[in-house]
């Protein structure tokens, strides 16, 4: 992998559908390999696109989905690819909606060099000041509002401008559900490649920019799961998407107990082999904005909010004790399987909508 391989830009902006040309030199799978393969729903559940009749102006707010019965964030180009191939076929995020409304308030707020929302290049115009893609869908009777964060914790800077926007966004809507959901590194070797960890309670592990944050180490509990969601995520729709996996089980483990816990950091952390970034014990896995997430709905309880997350990376061998090489491992592995293995955490997003906003 070449030396001007920037890790942060390829967890945030790698996109398999359509690569940016800074990524073409890099190995990784061909789009045809790397994206979801279409899911065997039950009969009558699939998830179908639910476009409006006329697109809205990219500075209108959300509440025209005020009532919806869930919404689904998520925070990755390659995130969101593989939710739009899953949930709303026909419908990329190319054709998604633009969200900026209000966005020259948060202009100010974002003040991070490698934030997207800042971005100047030509490739990634379509992020620079937006908040936001969107799209509704239909989960059975449940209607569900998809978004892709323009916003991201560990990029915009000091002033966490992600919090408000999450507040934003629930304070529209009001749903009964709010999922957080997408790519996590592995912590353990137990976790494996491919598999889904869905949280009981979600923590902060602060140590960089946020060290000193009065959160910085603070939990939250998630909603207790809905009857019958752990049950409908079965190996008929998880195995189809596991199987070009190296490394994955043939149907990914769902690890979803009482004490199952998702860990926010304030940089790109990961697990590896020589526990480099001390994350053993914390929880099963490590991403980088669902405490915060958690965090900004305290003061809505009647919104229940869930962490499902897929191991996008295994714990990663280390056995030189060469962090940055372990660093630029586990980035490859996330261009050539992070959507594939985000089918996984799809899929027990549509159980817990499934069976918690359908009842």
């Amino acid at each position: 992998m070449n030396s001007s391989f920037d890790v942060d830009d390829v967890i945030l902006n790698f996109d398999p559908a359509s690569p940016h040309a800074r990524f073409q030199a890099t190995t990784m799978a061909e789009p045809s390999e790397a994206l979801p393969r279409p899911i065997p729903w039950p009969e009558g559940t699939a998830p179908t696109p639910a476009p409006l009749h006329a697109s809205p102006d990219e500075a209108d707010d959300l509440t025209r989905f005020h009532g919806y019965d869930a919404v689904v964030v998520t925070w990755t180009a390659a995130e969101a690819t593989a939710l739009a191939t899953l949930f709303t076929p026909e419908f990329p995020t190319s054709a998604w909606y633009e969200y900026r409304h209000d966005v020259e308030s948060y202009i100010p707020l974002v003040t991070g060099v490698k934030a997207p929302f800042n971005s100047n290049g030509a490739e990634m115009a379509r992020y620079r000041h937006s908040l936001g893609l969107y799209f509704p869908c239909k989960i059975g009777d449940a209607r569900v509002l998809l978004f892709k964060s323009g916003l991201h914790l560990d990029y915009d800077g000091p002033a966490t401008p992600v919090r408000r926007l999450m507040e934003e966004i629930a304070q529209a809507i009001k749903p009964r559900l709010f999922i957080t959901t997408g790519t996590a590194g592995a912590i353990g070797s137990d976790v494996r490649l491919g598999d889904v960890v869905i949280a009981a309670k979600a923590r902060f592990d602060c140590r960089s920019q946020f060290s000193r944050e009065q959160w910085a180490n603070s939990s939250y509990q998630a909603a207790v799961l809905p009857e019958g969601a752990l049950a409908a995520i079965t190996p008929a729709l998880t195995s189809v998407n596991a199987a070009p996996i190296v490394g994955a089980r043939s149907s990914p483990q769902v690890f979803a107990t009482s004490f199952t816990t998702v860990v926010t950091t304030d940089f790109f952390a990961f697990d590896d082999s020589t526990n480099h970034y001390e994350l053993n014990g914390l929880g099963l896995a490590c991403e980088m904005g669902d405490a915060m997430v958690a965090y900004a709905l305290q003061s809505m309880p009647d919104i229940r909010w869930y962490s499902i997350r897929n191991a996008s990376d295994p714990q990663i061998p280390n056995p030189t004790n060469q962090i940055e090489q372990a660093k630029h491992v586990a980035a490859s592995i996330y261009m050539k399987y992070g959507a594939l293995t985000t089918a996984a955490s799809a899929i027990a997003t549509w159980a817990v909508i499934h069976a918690g906003a359908n009842r």
